[in-house]
């Protein structure tokens, strides 16, 4: 089914007369600094400069806003396995609401704020320069481009002249990134913001994204005897590699199945000085995990979850362990940072089909609807809160999180098109 030519027209018009803005506003954004507090580096900050901007930008769009603190046990409330103990201290939520005509059926627009750290950046990670057709900063593709976009979509639907009694709710939150865990949205949820329908702006490439492959992280503390390194005592680096090279089988095996499964040694930690020999060391690992996997351990009375995975990935370090005369009897601990579950929603809710209609009538090229490799917030909306989510994203992958991030402006023009036609087409019903 198509969107009436009048439709496509008048909000596409609308979001072109809001270029100028989506290109100011998404830089503006980049300038100040929302690194997440768990960045690891010295960027480290906190988002809520980044929020109260975002407040007083929806207040001056006329939205009913309101502020969500998030609950420092917000993973314990929600019964998901997350990263413990996490200060919330000032961050928060912000949330706009918007009624037109009557109200009635809804639409959420959910985007983060927070950013990862700026470490080994080339450049100036908070310049937001406008250069070569691009955005350039640190947050600019991962998400404050998109997060811009679903300002620009809400407005262009507001002011198109189209009849519409729906609601529309955009919430931008924090602590997606870094461990996060989603823990900003989560506390949305436990809120109780609802909607009929989500559309979830943390992504890239232009296309609808179904869902994502869930994300485990897990840490190895291992253990040795600290003495100098003239004369002996037990290294506990030694005993870490041993555990590394048995781990890397199940490397291997995860990038050989179908579809391929990352597991990334991401930390690497012991020792203070070379004179020192180090009586500890830490691993930690981010594992993907397909939806395959999720079914299988809740086939299995495990839940949703990477229950199987974790088994197999602690017997592996169990199993090492028993080989090793030292670690036999100071054996390594396993413990689990986040266990974060995949989604995927189906090609046949109303939600998707708006979104593949929306890119369609925007002469975005036509992509196949597909789950995105890594996690996002989507997943908290469809699993915990139940609602049917499809990923809108105009970033570019290949430059999230990298030393030389950058957005491409027409993309997100394109993108801000295809999410306001998106939302018509699901509040209107015309599918």
């Amino acid at each position: 089914m198509a969107l009436s030519r009048q439709a496509v027209e008048a909000i596409s018009k609308q979001v072109e007369s809001y270029r100028e803005f989506l290109v100011d506003f998404t830089a503006e954004l980049v300038r100040i600094p929302t690194v997440n507090p768990y960045s690891g580096d010295a960027s480290a900050r906190r988002e809520t400069p980044g929020q109260q901007r975002m407040a007083r930008q929806l207040e001056q769009m006329g939205a009913k806003v309101e502020t969500v603190q998030v609950p420092d046990d917000v993973f314990v409330r929600s019964q998901v396995v997350g990263p413990a103990p996490r200060d919330y201290t000032n961050r928060y939520n912000v949330v706009g609401r918007w009624t037109l005509g009557k109200g009635g059926r809804s639409v959420l627009l959910n985007c983060h704020m927070d950013t990862v750290g700026t470490a080994g950046y080339q450049g100036a990670p908070f310049s937001g320069e406008v250069l070569d057709g691009r955005i350039w900063g640190r947050g600019s593709t991962d998400s404050k481009g998109n997060l811009v976009v679903g300002l620009v979509a809400i407005e262009a639907l507001r002011h198109a002249g189209l009849p519409l009694d729906a609601d529309l709710i955009l919430e931008s939150v924090v602590d997606e990134e870094c461990n996060g865990s989603g823990g900003g949205t989560l506390a949305n949820r436990l809120a109780g913001i609802q909607a009929n329908g989500c559309i979830c702006l943390d992504g890239t490439d232009l296309y609808p994204c179904i869902g994502s492959n869930g994300v485990v992280t897990a840490a190895v503390d291992v253990y040795g005897k600290a003495g100098h390194a003239a004369s002996g005592a037990v290294n506990a680096i030694d005993k870490a590699v041993m555990v590394k090279l048995a781990l890397d089988k199940m490397v291997e095996r995860r990038r050989a199945i179908t579809p391929p499964q990352n597991m990334n040694l991401g930390i690497f930690r012991s020792g203070t000085l070379p004179a020192i020999v180090p009586d500890h060391a830490r691993l930690e690992y981010n594992i993907s995990y397909a939806l395959t996997e999720a079914q299988a351990a809740k086939d299995a009375g495990l839940g949703w979850s990477a229950m199987l995975v974790r088994q197999e990935f602690e017997s592996i370090v169990q199993s090492i362990a028993k080989v090793d005369p030292w670690m036999a009897e100071h054996p390594p601990t396993v413990s689990w940072i986040k266990d974060l579950y995949p989604f995927q929603t189906s090609l046949d809710e109303p939600i998707v089909k708006a979104a593949q209609l929306g890119y369609r009538a925007a002469g975005v090229r036509e992509k196949q609807p597909a789950p995105m490799g890594a996690w996002f917030d989507g997943a908290h909306i469809s699993i915990y809160a139940g609602i049917h989510t499809v990923g809108m994203g105009a970033g570019v992958m290949a430059t999230a999180h990298t030393s030389c991030e950058y957005v491409q402006i027409d993309d997100l023009v394109a993108n801000a098109k295809a999410v306001a036609l998106a939302m018509y087409a699901f509040l209107s019903e015309e599918l």
